[in-house]
């Protein structure tokens, strides 16, 4: 027993060769176990690369080392690459026209609601309201741009670009279609951009968790503030709204007590203000289009929801919209409303009339205005509930004489998409504005809306009862892809992240820029996606840590034609197949049941499956050869109690997913486990499986704790536990004395 890691043994004449890396390089050598001995010897000593994958013949081993083949001949223990040379087209390389209308991951809306820009694959496009053609503004397949951003003039458009080989934001401009860099990070990488309404300045959040604001002009950048408390997935959803001056910036931002408050900056003063207490969660603040107004979400709607089960209980939907003004003198916009009579003026009007010119003002009165004293420092004792139901509200925007917000489902409602609202300031009154906008945002004038639903995306009003009634034409945006750019820029993005956002800023104490030089060189060997994939899987390995990922792409696969199944073991007698066990789990477990246990169908074990949709069994296939294609479907089987199809009869069942069967399969497991505990504690100890501590655990939990309250204690089996949340709600349920 050592601590190295050790595996994949293959057994050649007295000696067991297997793959560890418990040798001085620290890499995965091939090593040797003489079962007569009983000693262990390194056989291979790379010191810079891992050895993968090995498969052995009588006397020679052939394995894969830094993207080549070795051949080991274990009577001398000396190996040699295997030279291979392949003749192809090679067309995983060829550039090639791709189309991206289904990976948007970003989009902004011009100022006038004529252009939309769109990110794809870290491609900026521009697509036209109506008329016009589809532009793609950056054709980099060696680059990545991300999160773009109108300038409110229409002037500009900003956007991050690693094009350097850093994270940098570029500005693009709209006149002559030529891009700059305003910026010289060296590493880091920001967020999303958010314009001045001058146009003069863009905040934005970094991975240091600093608010910055860049000056256009003269790329000065001032750090406005720092928050201390955002995951990575809170970063890429911070949110910052300007006042329509361009004097103050308003967000949410973590305090001590875990809750967020609501700050503001002032560029005049450069103060920075703390606007709500953090007694409550707020989030989201906005502006309203006369600066006098801040909208934003809070948490302070207290309404229990008890479990079925026990006395437990939670707070969901908390979520109210709430409005403050930015200073004292700006009237409520709750104010009570008092319906007065109408007095007729028409005999005083009379007399006006009748007056000497010189006693009548004929000149219009000026309007009276109320300049705004800021005073944020009270925002809080200023703030109302505006009167709409509280749940789970986000993702604000405010124009003339309404509020716009997105409504997910309440929590224990039936899943399903988030939709638009629009708060009536006038009114008073909340109204749908468009059914299952899963994302919006409206144009800087305030008089568009580009939202996004299952269908695509298209431009609404801010108004109630609106429909994507004519889509963008997102489903035309093409871009020229160059797979080997986009591989090596694939690459230096996950070795950057790791650099930037691994835990331990000394990397486990690996030379992480030795790693790039290292795994980089691989990938001119590269051909296909998942070569890629795994060189960014075999760089982070060198990390040793649990939780580093790399996943996904466009990985190149053959069509799956999922098999559909029947809950049974198969058995094979007199040259066809029967069926020699059917798959159960507890009597009570009506989640899922073979095909064979549906009433009606009359197949019990011991019967034979002759035909699936009138093509015979062939004994010679695995008999799921011919249930390609049907998982989840309805099929006929012929069956009889004889391997012959006299008297056979016809039954029509649907087949399983794999997954389905697979959690069968598990449910007998678990009631075996079960069972066999009852039996050993004579009915005293009850038995509970955890797969994991995430939302399974937690439903297995309660799925098997209360049907065996009665127990005296329990056997709680966390065999291959696929890890999840801390396990703190678990031991504080089973804790629990029962009175």
């Amino acid at each position: 027993k050592t601590e190295a890691t050790e595996g994949k043994p293959v057994w050649i004449k007295n000696k067991i060769y297997y793959i560890g890396d418990n040798g001085p390089e620290k890499h995965r050598n091939i090593w040797t176990y003489d079962t007569g001995k009983k000693t262990h010897q390194q056989v291979t000593t790379f010191s810079n690369m891992d050895i993968n994958h090995m498969s052995a013949s009588a006397d020679e081993v052939v394995f894969e080392a830094g993207g080549r083949l070795h051949l080991l001949n274990t009577a001398t223990n000396q190996h040699a690459e295997v030279k291979i040379n392949v003749v192809a087209d090679m067309a995983t390389l060829m550039p090639r026209t791709v189309n991206i209308g289904n990976s948007i991951t970003g989009f902004d809306l011009s100022t006038d609601a004529k252009r939309t820009v769109f990110e794809s694959r870290g491609e900026l496009f521009s697509i036209p309201a109506e008329n016009g053609v589809i532009i793609n503004l950056t054709n980099t397949s060696g680059a990545f741009e991300r999160y773009p951003a109108w300038s409110p003039n229409n002037r500009w458009l900003a956007y991050w670009s690693d094009e350097s080989g850093e994270w940098n934001i570029h500005l693009r401009d709209n006149a002559n279609g030529q891009p700059k860099k305003l910026t010289n990070f060296t590493k880091g990488m920001g967020w999303n951009l958010f314009w001045s309404p001058d146009s003069k300045k863009i905040a934005f959040i970094n991975d240091q968790q600093e608010i910055r604001v860049l000056t256009v002009a003269t790329g000065d950048m001032a750090t406005i503030d720092k928050t201390t408390a955002l995951p990575y997935g809170g970063l890429q959803g911070f949110t910052l709204a300007w006042s329509p001056d361009s004097k103050w910036v308003v967000y949410a931002k973590g305090v001590p007590n875990i809750n967020n408050a609501i700050y503001l900056y002032g560029f005049d003063s450069k103060k920075l203000v703390r606007g709500t207490s953090g007694y409550y969660n707020d989030n989201n603040p906005v502006f309203d289009p006369t600066g006098k107004y801040i909208f934003f979400t809070t948490e302070r709607s207290f309404n229990p929801s008890y479990s079925n089960f026990d006395n437990t209980w939670i707070y969901p939907n908390s979520t109210q919209l709430a409005v403050t003004t930015l200073d004292a003198a700006t009237p409520s916009l709750l104010l009570a409303r008092n319906d007065d009579i109408k007095i007729d003026t028409s005999a005083t009007a009379q007399k006006e009339e009748k007056k000497p010119a010189a006693e009548t003002d004929k000149k219009p009165k000026p309007v009276v205005t109320t300049a705004v004293s800021p005073d944020p420092e009270s925002l809080e004792d200023r703030m109302e509930i505006l009167p709409v139901p509280s749940g789970n509200i986000g993702n604000l925007a405010a124009v003339e004489g309404k509020l716009l917000y997105q409504r997910f489902p309440n929590t224990g409602a039936a899943p399903g998409p988030p939709s638009l609202f629009v708060y009536d300031i006038e009114k008073r009154e909340e109204k749908q504005a468009l059914n299952g906008a899963t994302a919006y945002v409206v144009s800087r004038d305030g008089k568009n809306v580009l939202a996004r639903d299952a269908k695509g995306f298209g431009l609404v009003k801010p108004a109630p009862d609106q429909k994507l009634d004519k889509l963008l034409r997102t489903t035309e945006m093409e871009m020229v892809l160059q797979p080997k750019e986009e591989w090596k820029q694939i690459f230096n993005d996950t070795w950057r992240r790791y650099r930037d956002f691994f835990y331990d800023p000394g990397m486990h104490q690996v030379d992480w820029n030795a790693m790039r030089k290292s795994y980089s060189a691989l990938l001119d060997d590269a051909i296909t996606r998942w070569d890629v994939l795994n060189i960014q899987q075999e760089m982070i390995s060198e990390l040793s840590a649990g939780h580093t990922y790399a996943g996904g792409g466009d990985v190149e696969q053959a069509k799956n034609r999922t098999h559909g199944l029947l809950g049974i073991d198969w058995a094979q007698d007199n040259g066809a197949y029967k069926v020699g066990r059917i798959v159960r789990g507890g009597k009570w477990d009506h989640e899922v049941r073979s095909p064979f246990d549906i009433t009606g169908i009359r197949v019990k074990e011991g019967d034979y499956v002759l035909s699936v949709n009138g093509r015979p069994l062939d004994p010679a296939l695995d008999p799921y050869a011919m249930f390609e294609g049907l998982a989840g479907k309805a099929v006929a089987l012929r069956v009889n109690s004889k391997p012959t199809l006299e008297g056979a009869r016809e039954v029509v069942i649907k087949t399983l997913t794999p997954g389905e069967e697979a959690r069968l399969r598990h449910l007998e497991w678990i009631e075996g486990n079960r069972k066999k505990v009852e039996e050993l504690s004579g009915g005293q100890l009850g038995y509970m499986y955890m797969p994991n501590t995430g939302t399974q655990g937690q439903t297995e939990l309660m799925r098997q704790f209360y049907a065996q309250i009665d127990k005296k204690g329990f056997v709680i089996d966390e065999r291959f536990n696929a890890g999840g949340q801390l396990g703190d709600r678990f031991i504080e349920m089973l804790n629990r004395p029962v009175v």
